[in-house]
């Protein structure tokens, strides 16, 4: 298989420090920082939290948000770091029980915001593969 390439995100906060704290409870390595931005190994992948003014809260998870599909034993690590880090906001769901799109889906925000979300796929190809299920997200309502 060949090796994945790590991508590369860049996303708003209201404090480097915070941002710097935080990412690091979830187990992630600080590298370069300055008074405007981070960056940080967020499991292999670069993302940088840019200081920002005036930021905006989104109500839900969409349209933006961003995470990683991990193991199950992970997953639970993580909701447990989440859970000391932002527990108002950390909730964990079995998305789509019993069907080819089973998941757990454990979601929580940074101290800016920033919608997170961590998934395990019961089957890890369901999360690529089109079986004939549309469905992405929630259905309107």
């Amino acid at each position: 298989m060949a090796e994945l390439a790590a991508f590369h995100l860049a996303f708003p906060c209201r404090d480097v420090d915070e941002a710097a704290t935080f990412y690091r409870g979830l187990g992630c390595a600080i590298g370069r920082r300055n008074d405007h931005a981070v960056i940080i190994d967020f499991f292999g992948h670069q993302i940088v939290a840019h200081r920002a003014h005036n930021l905006e809260l989104q109500r839900g998870i969409y349209p933006r948000h961003f995470g990683l599909m991990v193991a199950l034993d992970e997953l639970e690590r993580l909701e447990g770091c989440l859970v000391e880090l932002a527990p108002e906001t950390t909730k964990r769901a079995l998305r789509f029980p019993g069907e080819s799109i089973e998941h757990h889906s454990l979601q929580s925000r940074d101290p800016s915001g920033n919608v997170l979300e961590f998934k395990t796929y019961s089957d890890p190809l369901s999360a690529y593969v089109d079986r004939g299920d549309a469905r992405i997200g929630d259905l309107p309502t």
